[in-house]
């Protein structure tokens, strides 16, 4: 039986785990990662409609050796409904902010994992993805100022 320490990541803030919980085999170590994420994510939902938390388990040599995610994405999908303007972002800017934050997630998880020089041309095509989702976020955001004006 080992100690494992679950570091908790949620977009914004990074804790770690001080104490660890002994586990007796890695299906422990990955249950209880797992097991915690939706009650973190429950926690934390009035932050915002789209939240990335994340889990590293460190061993009790400090290494990591697992890791979970689970990713909350919400959109209203039209403008109104029974007369109510939605309270949140135009839906086009909120899908194309979605995607740059998946995007992003998805290129630090190849470097978390080592993984960036060996998978260097799927890194580049997320790369231009990433870079084409904040232009047209720009474009977007533009074009919405002068009409609040």
């Amino acid at each position: 039986m080992a100690r494992y320490f679950f570091d908790l990541h949620d977009g914004n803030e990074f804790t770690d785990d001080r104490e660890g919980v002994i586990c007796g085999t890695l299906t422990e170590v990955s249950d209880h990662a797992v097991g915690v994420l939706p009650d973190i994510a429950r926690e934390e939902l009035p932050d915002g409609p789209n939240r990335r938390f994340w889990i590293k388990v460190r061993d009790e040599n400090g290494a990591y050796v697992f890791r979970a995610s689970l990713a909350l994405a919400t959109a209203w999908l039209v403008k109104d409904a029974d007369g109510q303007t939605q309270p949140g972002e135009e839906l086009r800017l909120a899908a194309l902010r979605r995607t740059h934050e998946q995007v992003r997630a998805i290129r630090r998880d190849l470097a978390e994992d080592g993984l960036s020089l060996e998978m260097a041309e799927i890194d580049s095509l997320i790369g231009l993805a990433q870079t084409e989702a904040e232009r047209m976020m720009k474009s977007l955001s533009q074009m919405a100022a002068p009409a609040a004006r």
